[in-house]
């Protein structure tokens, strides 16, 4: 499935631009327990519906939306999070390529901030950017 080919190429930049920071970045793939006072990232890959553009099915057109999720402890500047914002949006910019395994994309829509939701011990900034890709789907030895 592209989706998870979409999700891999967009997390491998992820990791590595968090990795330079450092900052430590939250996935279903392993626990995770924040630390206290700890500024973390959430990730998630909100997939939409999969479309064949082309006859005989040759290829799959998938698209979707990224969430970056900033998590501050409650207290923390909102500007601190905000820089974050900025950064990842210079990291994800419009056109900027996805490639794993056979797909091939790009992100078609800025990265763009949500509503802070706050919550008594933290508070979360979201962020999200939409990809579209296609994916060859000839069979293997065709």
């Amino acid at each position: 499935m592209s989706h998870a080919r979409a999700r891999q190429a967009i997390e491998i930049k992820l990791m590595a631009w968090a990795t330079a920071r450092p900052i430590r970045v939250a996935n279903f793939e392993e626990g995770f327990e924040a630390e206290s006072g700890e500024i973390y990232l959430r990730a998630y890959l909100l997939p939409a519906s999969t479309t064949c553009r082309y006859l005989g099915g040759d290829a799959y057109e998938y698209t979707g939306v990224y969430q970056i999720s900033i998590v501050c402890p409650a207290g923390q500047a909102l500007g601190i999070a905000e820089s974050l914002v900025d950064e990842l949006s210079s990291l994800f910019r419009v056109d900027t390529e996805l490639s794993r395994s056979g797909f091939e994309g790009l992100i078609t829509e800025p990265v763009e901030q949500g509503p802070t939701i706050t919550e008594s011990a933290s508070y979360t900034v979201p962020t999200s950017f939409t990809y579209r890709g296609i994916a060859d789907q000839s069979p293997v030895g065709a």
